[in-house]
């Protein structure tokens, strides 16, 4: 992506991520392909923004496979907090659902994560912020601006 931060790109020259089409990068974040967007401040452990992509194995519920997410993340963090998941709409999804996770690795800072799922048929999108908590409030809004910067590309026939 070479354009300057929070500008848009015109479909054909969109970055792509899977099927995920980021059309834009809000303004203080840096592209970086195959991963997201982050941003950097100064004394602060960075703020990401991930995209990836999953496939549904059986069924067609999102709600099954963020449940099994939810499994790994308690297995995975110690005592995470965990909140949803909520239904929300995404623009060209089956369904879509919010999921925030707080959790303290190691080196004491508590860390905040928001995930949106998306189903399209099979396909399973995920965006997630990871954040410090006490950054959360300067940077959700960016996060809530770059998901309507991303589609999803319709599957190929």
């Amino acid at each position: 992506m070479t354009m300057d931060p929070g500008q848009t790109a015109a479909h054909a020259s969109a970055a792509r991520i899977g099927r995920w089409v980021i059309s834009a990068v809000p303004f203080g974040w840096t592209w970086i392909p195959n991963f997201g967007v982050q941003k950097q401040a100064e004394g602060v452990v960075p703020s990401n923004i991930y995209l990836r992509e999953d496939v549904l194995l059986a069924g067609n519920q999102l709600a099954l496979y963020v449940q099994a997410q939810i499994t790994i993340m308690k297995r995975t963090f110690v005592d995470p907090v965990i909140a949803g998941p909520a239904p929300t709409q995404f623009p060209g999804a089956d369904e879509a659902a919010l999921l925030m996770i707080k959790h303290q690795p190691s080196q004491g800072a508590t860390v905040f994560q928001v995930q949106h799922y998306v189903r399209s048929g099979k396909w399973i999108g995920i965006a997630t912020l990871t954040t410090l908590e006490t950054e959360l409030l300067k940077v959700r809004p960016d996060f809530d601006q770059f998901m309507k910067f991303v589609t999803i590309q319709p599957e190929a026939a």
